[in-house]
């Protein structure tokens, strides 16, 4: 019983990361290639199932327009690309609410920002090591230019364990 309520807790945190919209402001931070910049400040673990934060900021001079969800590739510590399943929506992998809402088109204006998130579980089951990706790289829509994910206070750095399971859920863009 006792655990019971740990897990429950730790959901109800996971959905509201999911659940809360981005930021409304892109950060000053330099570096951004190609008028957009990826970044994610917050990774939630409870019980084998992680859920990241995801955001684009656009620090071009143009409006973006999104209607989908990020493009995604994922790489070991040697920047090697890692053989995972890139999924739209959760994927089955668990329930979180507006994880699995529909693409929308939305129109992100100069300085302003909008979000996304992956989810997995870090689950191993093989002998072999597990997968662990600690670098991404995101564009807006298939055929954009890719560009790193990069983590920002208080996140320290990329890191997605996705242990054997070879499946990582992608939420669409939203506002």
């Amino acid at each position: 019983m006792r655990h019971g309520g740990k897990f429950l807790a730790a959901t109800a945190v996971l959905a509201g990361l999911v659940a809360s919209g981005p930021a409304v402001q892109a950060s000053e931070d330099p570096g951004c290639a190609a008028g957009v910049r990826f970044t994610s400040n917050y990774t939630e673990a409870a019980s084998g199932l992680r859920v990241m934060s995801v955001e684009v900021a656009n620090c071009g001079a143009e409006a973006l327009r999104l209607n989908g969800y990020p493009q995604v590739s994922l790489f070991d510590e040697d920047r090697q690309p890692l053989d995972v399943a890139i999924l739209e929506g959760t994927g089955g992998i668990t329930v979180l609410d507006g994880f699995n809402d529909p693409p929308q088109p939305i129109t992100v204006q100069p300085g302003e920002t909008a979000g996304s998130a992956f989810v997995w579980r870090n689950t191993n089951t093989s002998l072999e090591p597990p997968q662990v990706a600690e670098h991404v790289e995101l564009a807006t829509a298939p055929g954009a230019v890719q560009q790193p994910l990069i983590a920002v206070p208080p996140q320290r750095s990329i890191h997605i364990d996705l242990g054997s399971t070879g499946r990582m859920g992608v939420r669409a863009w939203y506002r």
